[in-house]
């Protein structure tokens, strides 16, 4: 646990143990540390030299042996806390240069099975953020059969502890999407022999999603554009009112 919260903040898990055994045994010579933190001892000296030089050991020489030791945890928490104060101190900077960078589109790629199903968990967290529909159109017809039985066992489930909305637009004729109907959907089909789809495009906050779930084309492409957002929602609108009417 001790080793897990270090490796966390300061230290690599090596760094960890030679650390602590330093703090046991307070002042000693590299052997004693290296075999008190299981460690060989060239590898024990080298970490001691490190830590050195972050002001985290230190090293005296007496009668021309050379003796370690490591600053308190309370020294080392403080070292923490300065460098917390030391990025407030630029926060309003990078947060300039985070604004600038947030209103460029982002892309982001996935295409393995895994990663893709853990998406479609997160996507749905979404919904709590949000007081409208996420938009989708969809065609699932000859899907990978992982992505069967997902839909099928989990997501549906999943879905259901969600309050808002789905709004989407399918081919009946072209997909299994009613095996996974849930009745928080709001559903326009459309059996126009003109419209086809071999994948699915949500839209959602301020993102747009292109997913494949055949067998030979697994991916997720997820584009983060405001601009994109606006427009695919401007024509998922437009044919949903002319469908309906």
């Amino acid at each position: 646990m001790i080793i897990n919260t270090l490796k966390n903040y300061w230290f690599t898990e090596k760094e960890a143990k030679v650390y602590l055994a330093c703090l046991e045994l307070w002042n000693w010579i590299v052997s004693s540390i290296a075999r008190h933190a299981g460690e060989h001892r060239i590898t024990t000296y080298s970490i001691l030299k490190d830590l050195k030089a972050r002001w985290i050991s230190n090293e005296i020489t007496k009668n021309k042996v050379k003796y370690f030791s490591v600053i308190s945890p309370e020294q080392l928490l403080l070292i923490e806390e300065k460098k917390v104060e030391k990025l407030k101190l630029v926060m309003p900077e990078l947060l300039a240069i985070s604004n600038a960078f947030w209103n460029k589109p982002k892309v982001y790629f996935y295409e393995w099975f895994e990663r893709v199903r853990d998406l479609f968990k997160e996507i749905v967290d979404y919904w709590d953020y949000l007081d409208e529909a996420f938009l989708s159109i969809v065609w699932t017809q000859d899907m990978d059969e992982r992505f069967d039985d997902f839909f099928k066992n989990e997501f549906v489930e999943y879905r259901k502890t969600q309050k808002n909305p789905t709004k989407a637009i399918i081919t009946k004729d072209k997909s299994n999407y009613w095996e996974y109907h849930i009745d928080m959907h709001n559903t326009l089909l459309i059996e126009d022999p003109i419209f086809e789809m071999w994948n699915e495009i949500v839209i959602y906050w301020n993102k747009v999603a292109i997913l494949s779930y055949k067998k030979e084309e697994i991916y997720w492409l997820i584009i983060e554009s405001n601009i994109l957002n606006k427009w695919l929602k401007s024509m998922f609108n437009l044919i949903w009112k002319a469908y309906k009417k």
